[in-house]
Formats: C-alpha cells, sequence, structure tokens
C-alpha cells in the first residue's frame, strides 16, 4: 500500500486517526515539556549524612551452604560497620525455612552483629514473603518520616513463586523504597532487573565478591546513582507539583492533538488561535486536577502493601484524565454527546493506564514514561473517536463526499453544522465556487433536519426559500462536494 493511500484511508478511519494523533500529541508533549520539567523539578541528590533506614534481606535457603551464607555474613558485618548508626538504622530479615525479622530497625552495632551471626542456611526460597516483611518492618517504623528507604536483597536463587515475589516487589517500589539486589551462584539477572525495575540495581557477585557487591549497593544508597521509582527526597508539596506538572503537559498535548485530528478529519486547518488558546488553558488545568488526584490517592495508599490499593492510586489519575479530556472533545467535535464523551474518555484512560504502568515497569524510568505516554494517548484518542461512531448509529447523521473515496460524518443536533469558506465552519467550501464566509447550516429541530441558507448566499443565488427539510437519503451538491442525510437503516 503506497503512502498516499494509507494516508487517505487514515483520514476515512476517524477512531485510528484520533489513536495515531493522540499518541504522537501525547509523546511529544513529554518529550519537548514533560521530561525537562521533571529534569528541572528534581531534588537535589541526597548526601551520605542523609538518615537511611535498611533492611538487609538476605536468603538463607539451603542453597546458600558450601560457604556463601559464611561469604554474606562477613560482608554484611563490614557494611554494618562502615554505616553511620546516628543516622542510619539497618533491620535483618531472613527467608529460607522460616521468614523472620531477625532484628527490626536499630542503630544498635552489637545487636546487628549478634542478628547477622545467628543466621543460618535451611529450607527453600520464600522470597515474596521476605519482601513482605522486610516493607513491612519500614512501614511500621520510619517509611512516613523524612528518613531514605532501601532494601539490599541478597539471594543465589529463584523464588518458590516468582510472579508472587514479582508483585511483592512492585508493591515495596511503588511504595517509595528502592529495592537493590544482590546475586550469586542461580540468580537470574534477568529477573532481578524486573523486580528491582533498573539493571543498575542489580550486582552480581561470584565467592570472594561479596564484599565488593555491598559496597556498590552501598553507592547507589549514598551517592544515589540511579533515579528509582522513590519519592527520593521530595516533600508532599514537590511530588504533587511534579506529577500535575507533569500530567498538565501530557493532557495539553492530547487536547491539541485531538483538535488538530478533527480539523484534518473536517479538512480545515490543523490548529485555529481561538482553539489553540482554549485547548491549552482548559488541558492545563484539566491536567493539573487529574495529575494532583492521583498523587494524592498514591500517597494515601503508599503506607499500605496492597498492590491492588497502590495501582487504583496510580490509574484514578489517568482515568480523570482521560475523562477531562474527553470531556473537553465536546467543545470542537459537534453535537458529541457530554455523557459519551466522557465515557469514552474514561475508558480510553484506564486502558491507557494500565499499558502505562506495564511500560513503566519493563523499560524503566524514563523510557517507560515515553512509552507509557505514547499508550495514554492512543488509546484516550482511540475510545473519544469509537464512541462517537457509537453515537452516529444511533441517530441521523451527516455524510459530506469529498471525492467518490473520500469522506466525513458529522453527528447532527442542536448545534448547527456551519458550511462556508470561514475558519470557523465544520465544512469547508471553495469561496472560488461562489460561496460565502457562512453559507448555511444544518442542525435538528425537534425530530426534524433543518438546512438553513446564510441571508448573503441566498440573496447571492436569488434563492426564494432559504429553509429547507432535510430527510433521510437527501443530498445536497456544494460546489466539489456531496451532502448526504443518512441513517442507521440506510448504511450501506
Amino acid at each position: 500500500m503506497t503512502t498516499f493511500n494509507l494516508l487517505n484511508r487514515l483520514k476515512n478511519n476517524k477512531p485510528l486517526l484520533f489513536a495515531i494523533y493522540g499518541a504522537g500529541g501525547c509523546l511529544t508533549a513529554a518529550i519537548l515539556l514533560g521530561e525537562p520539567f521533571l529534569a528541572l523539578t528534581k531534588s537535589d541528590t541526597p548526601t551520605q549524612n542523609e538518615p537511611q533506614a535498611i533492611v538487609l534481606l538476605i536468603d538463607t535457603s539451603s542453597s546458600m551452604s558450601d560457604g556463601k551464607l559464611t561469604e554474606v555474613k562477613t560482608a554484611a558485618s563490614k557494611f554494618i560497620e562502615r554505616r553511620n548508626l546516628q543516622t542510619d538504622q539497618i533491620a535483618v530479615v531472613n527467608f529460607g525455612i522460616d521468614v523472620k525479622t531477625v532484628t527490626p530497625l536499630t542503630n544498635d552495632i552489637n545487636t546487628l552483629n549478634n542478628a547477622i551471626s545467628s543466621l543460618s542456611e535451611d529450607g527453600s526460597t520464600p522470597m515474596a514473603q521476605g519482601m513482605d516483611a522486610a516493607l513491612g518492618e519500614l512501614q511500621t517504623t520510619t517509611l512516613n518520616q523524612n528518613i531514605n528507604n532501601n532494601i539490599i536483597l541478597f539471594t543465589d536463587g529463584i523464588p518458590d513463586d516468582p510472579n508472587f515475589a514479582y508483585n511483592s516487589a512492585l508493591a515495596t517500589r511503588n511504595a517509595g523504597i528502592k529495592l537493590i539486589a544482590v546475586a550469586t551462584g542461580d540468580a537470574d539477572i534477568n529477573y532481578l532487573t524486573q523486580i528491582t525495575g533498573d539493571r543498575s540495581l542489580v550486582f552480581y557477585a561470584n565467592s570472594g565478591q561479596f564484599d565488593q557487591a555491598f559496597r556498590n549497593a552501598e553507592a547507589v544508597i549514598y551517592q544515589q546513582l540511579v533515579e528509582s521509582n522513590s519519592r527520593e527526597n521530595y516533600s508532599i508539596g514537590d511530588l504533587l507539583l511534579r506529577m500535575s506538572g507533569w500530567t498538565a503537559f501530557l493532557a495539553m498535548g492530547i487536547s491539541l492533538a485531538l483538535i488538530m485530528g478533527q480539523n484534518r478529519y473536517m479538512r480545515l486547518p490543523l490548529l485555529t488561535t481561538k482553539k489553540g488558546i482554549i485547548a491549552v488553558s482548559g488541558s492545563l488545568i484539566a491536567g493539573t486536577i487529574a495529575g494532583t488526584t492521583g498523587q494524592l490517592l498514591f500517597l494515601i495508599f503508599s503506607p499500605l502493601s496492597n498492590i491492588a490499593l497502590l495501582e487504583v492510586g496510580r490509574i484514578a489519575g489517568w482515568v480523570i484524565l482521560g475523562a477531562l479530556v474527553g470531556g473537553g472533545t465536546k467543545f470542537f467535535v459537534p453535537n458529541l454527546n457530554l455523557k459519551n464523551a466522557l465515557i469514552g474518555g474514561t475508558i480510553g484512560g484506564g486502558i491507557g493506564a494500565s499499558g502505562f504502568l506495564i511500560t513503566a515497569s519493563i523499560f524503566g524510568d524514563i523510557l517507560g514514561r515515553l512509552s507509557g505516554a505514547s499508550i495514554l494517548g492512543f488509546f484516550i484518542g482511540l475510545m473519544i473517536a469509537w464512541i462517537e461512531q457509537k453515537q452516529l448509529a444511533s441517530a441521523p447523521y451527516l455524510l459530506v463526499h469529498w471525492t467518490p473515496t473520500e469522506k466525513t460524518t458529522y453527528l447532527l443536533g442542536t448545534k448547527p453544522i456551519l458550511i462556508g469558506t470561514s475558519l470557523n465552519v465544520e465544512i469547508p467550501v471553495n469561496s472560488a465556487d461562489g460561496f460565502t464566509p457562512i453559507t448555511a447550516k444544518i442542525f435538528k429541530e425537534g425530530e426534524n433536519i433543518i438546512m438553513e441558507f446564510n441571508q448573503e448566499y441566498a440573496m447571492m443565488k436569488k434563492m426564494k426559500k432559504t429553509t429547507q427539510d432535510l430527510k433521510i437519503g437527501d443530498t445536497r451538491k456544494l460546489g466539489q462536494i456531496t451532502i448526504e442525510v443518512k441513517d442507521k437503516t440506510a448504511n450501506q
């Protein structure tokens, strides 16, 4: 298929047109505005003097025999000795034949050394339960304080239930905790990358290298070599500013793109100044509301380990964004029912949010946000146009034939569909063919469909009757285009 034919098909397929424009607009806004905004509002890099809460989550399954656990204990003890326990707190949790908080968060070095010394290997690898125990320790003690929270996971194998462990890890990261993995033996680096969310948070160590692996984890904690999904050093106000600002830019990108998609569909100039100003101001407000609401819900649910509730907080903002963008389309898609617009945007926001979370967990930080933004824009645009097509199937509508192969549908309602040469019309015609800025308008009055010609055009054409009643199947020729009234019974 040639590019020309593809573009023509796209112009006739409004759901696909809106989906592509929505994805492109959202991605463009994320790249040009969203990411620079996040970079400008990024918190200062934490220093080594900032208080840290660290849980050493140690695999004590039977496979840790042959000296591995002994070497881990030695490396862990050295790690503890390097800490400033006047500001830091450390806990030890093990998982093996049982899951146990060997010591809760403490700054007592003797308690920590005794806890490390007491570890012994036995049992399987219940990593998920160990992760939950570590998360619970941080939640009950420090998560709501101004302390950086971290878990260093040491394991040599695959968890008993990889899916369960992944969900526990995701809940941990969503709660604002940096998860770092130190691996040896048969541990799957790719799997550990998935649960930490970043390859640079996974360190592999052979025998004799465990101390260096702990030092690498230490560098990540204190020097912040990577930007994780945690709340880092942000206040609640900073978090709300970052999320609401980023979401506002995405909303602006989607809204402007959908207006341009609608105008392309109607063969109008892509964007006028008036529509641009309205779209920018309205979408920025909508995005700010959606982003703030989503972040507030996430912060409310963060102290909980229930992953479903955490995801509700994230998804809610995008669903609200979709609903508001969908509602906004009523102002530039003639006669679109507000309820339908809200439903379409809400469904699109929900589907897009799910795709956003999946890609973000796979691709990590920046790439995950950008790919997720594209998916979000795609589905919001797709569902808004799809719901409009459903409305077309339930009532009479207007079909404009531009050429034998190109056509556009318009919803009929109380808002007039304007025909003319002006930039403010819905159906453009050529002034060279003798048409005036506003030539005619078509609208519904009760159950009647009315076509009313402008007085200037009527006088120029010496028309005796300026108002016509249109019936299903009626056509009118206006220059190079043909207008036809149709309903679902008249569809081919």
